[in-house]
């Protein structure tokens, strides 16, 4: 202890500098990581507003023929409710990538949603929809499964991994307050991106096939089911009177 305060009276360190040292590393990592969300948010709007052919990752697309180019210009001109269905995911996405931008260290150590009934149903009911309703992702999929529309299932899995994994599932997965249940819907959520590889392989040109693109989808609802699943693990919290 004599030593300690030796120390501190005859050298130039001082107890308070460790704390402005600390207070400078902790801005440095939050502008860090402002432009880390930056970068990020930009590329994924790049990803989804890119022409067939410069995909990127997993989900590049190769580049196609005349006709293949043809072809995807008149799909895309027949299905107005996938355009509409891409325009609102563009829009989901810039308003993310707005909200990751200079976060304030107030927001960086913002709480997890509070799970009350309601919150937990709409999140859960959200990728509920895309897996069992007529209209979500995994039906429209069959469809174009069963119509051997190659261009469409191509296209529409460019994309979906955004819209269902990390904006649905991600959104849902908040609520896990379990450490343990929560890495298994990161499992299950993970699962669906490789299903969707799978399809996305099963569609390119040249390598179009029925029963690949079936055996992956249905893999996909599996994920997703074995995810919907976990929402029984939440304690909810009723919500509190004003």
């Amino acid at each position: 202890n004599h030593s300690l305060i030796h120390l501190f009276r005859n050298s130039s360190f001082h107890p308070f500098s460790l704390t402005r040292w600390w207070t400078n590393l902790q801005r440095t990592m939050t502008a860090m990581r402002s432009t880390l969300m930056l970068l990020i948010g930009t590329f994924l709007l790049s990803a989804l507003t890119g022409r067939s052919g410069c995909g990127c990752g997993a989900f590049t697309v190769p580049v196609s023929t005349t006709a293949h180019s043809t072809a995807l210009q008149a799909h895309n001109e027949a299905d107005a409710p996938t355009q509409r269905r891409r325009d609102v995911l563009r829009q989901i996405v810039a308003a993310a990538g707005a909200a990751f931008v200079a976060p304030s260290p107030a927001e960086a150590k913002k709480e997890p949603p509070v799970p009350t009934p309601e919150a937990v149903a709409k999140a859960f009911g959200a990728v509920r929809f895309e897996l069992s309703d007529p209209e979500g992702g995994v039906a429209y999929m069959q469809q174009r499964i069963d119509a051997e529309d190659f261009v469409g299932l191509l296209e529409f899995t460019r994309t979906y991994d955004l819209e269902m994994r990390k904006i649905r599932m991600g959104i849902a997965k908040q609520f896990f307050a379990d450490k343990e249940v929560k890495t298994k819907a990161t499992e299950y959520a993970n699962g669906v991106t490789f299903d969707l590889i799978g399809i996305n392989r099963s569609s390119r040109v040249g390598q179009e096939n029925v029963a690949s693109a079936n055996k992956y989808l249905q893999e996909l609802r599996e994920d997703v089911a074995k995810f919907l699943s976990l929402e029984e693990k939440i304690v909810l919290v009723e919500p509190q009177p004003e």
